[in-house]
């Protein structure tokens, strides 16, 4: 079983299930929705670039891009998804590491967490995929808020028994985001409703919609499988939270996702790097080291992640943020496509692109332009 919690927030959406679905699909469907075909351009005429947008639930195969995000099964009972924050620790969901009630509400009406799972039912897969992915270490303890409700407090720390080093494990953000800012999605979830889960997917320019003082709230961007997969900084690739709940269902108008914030956590964090530290002071003790002595943890680093801005495209569902854009060659030369991503209104676009309105978007929206 695929596990998400799908809850009613304080401001009014409905509450539902965690669904099961199967393993790893051999083919990601393509269930963007293409918006308003006709608006007002700048220059109007038929060489005018044109835009292909999608929903951005889909999103598109990671194909390596964030090797730092594993996938976690469950004693073979479900699937969450985590982050690497340094080689033997990765971080996730909490209800991914318990026995959690099937519904959950907030504010809680009653009892959430009934028990915490055994650290060694919890494994590591690394790999763009479930089933081609690699078992690369076990759960040997976990660390969580106390408590028994996930409101507020859905987020976890396992630590591993074996230290992964195919992947450079990522920074934390030591402030959270604030609203209108855009994060880089990555997870296992499912592409919509109704696909199988256990791909790598990756939506980048997801905005994000409200903060409060230990969640945020992006809309479309997450599916079942997801849950516990990190909301990483454009910018600097640092992590900024971990995906704990959502709905009413993936896709739609009315849709939310919602992350618990990992600096409100940070001394949870610090409690996670120390256990590190012991732990391998331990083990060196255990092998017969002449006077061993405990170092930190290493830590995760930053860096910009990779984005598929520029990258050809056929149509908004081979991009990460949902849009394709079209420009006329000179001369009759043909059509170029590539990827791209909205904006305007603050939002500003990357090196050697500029903001325009074209036609394929939303009546008033605009898209990045490569001016080359």
């Amino acid at each position: 079983m695929f596990r998400r919690r799908l809850v009613q927030a304080a401001h009014a959406v409905v509450a539902s299930a965690s669904i099961a679905c199967a393993p790893a699909p051999e083919r990601r469907a393509d269930l963007g929705r293409v918006l308003a075909e006709e608006a007002a351009g700048e220059d109007g005429g038929p060489a005018s670039p044109r835009a292909d947008r999608v929903e951005i639930v889909a999103g598109v195969p990671n194909r390596g891009r964030d090797p730092a995000v594993v996938a976690i099964d469950i004693g073979g009972e479900g699937l969450c998804s985590g982050v690497l924050i340094s080689p033997r620790l990765v971080l996730t969901a909490r209800h991914c590491v318990s026995r959690t009630a099937t519904l959950i509400a907030c504010p809680p009406s009653g009892v959430q967490v009934f028990e915490d799972r055994a650290p060694t039912d919890l494994a590591i897969l690394v790999g763009e995929d479930v089933v081609s992915a690699r078992r690369v270490a076990r759960g040997i303890g976990v660390l969580a808020p106390s408590g028994v409700t996930l409101c507020d407090a859905d987020i976890a720390v396992i630590v591993l028994d074996e230290p992964i080093v195919t992947a450079k494990p990522l920074a934390l953000r030591k402030r959270g985001p604030a609203a209108g800012d855009h994060i880089r999605a990555v997870g296992f979830g499912r592409p919509g409703d109704t696909d199988p889960a256990g791909t790598k997917l990756l939506r980048e320019h997801v905005r994000v919609l409200s903060v409060s003082t230990a969640e945020f709230t992006v809309g479309e961007a997450t599916c079942q499988g997801d849950s516990g997969g990190p909301a990483l900084d454009e910018d600097t690739g640092e992590v900024l939270g971990v995906v704990s709940r959502g709905g009413p269902q993936c896709e739609g108008a009315d849709v939310y996702n919602i992350y618990t914030r990992v600096d409100t956590y940070a001394w949870l964090m610090e409690e996670a790097f120390a256990r590190v530290a012991e732990v391998e002071l331990e083990e060196k003790v255990d092998a017969g080291a002449k006077s061993p002595s405990a170092k930190a943890a290493k830590r995760g680093t930053k860096g910009k992640p990779p984005s598929d801005v520029g990258g050809p495209c056929e149509s908004g569902s081979d991009c990460a943020a949902g849009v394709c854009i079209t420009e006329a060659l000179p001369s009759g030369q043909g059509d170029r496509r590539y990827c791209s991503r909205p904006c305007g209104s603050g939002d500003r676009c990357p090196t050697r692109y500029h903001c325009k309105t074209m036609a394929g978007l939303a009546v008033g929206s605009s898209a990045c332009i490569n001016v080359r």
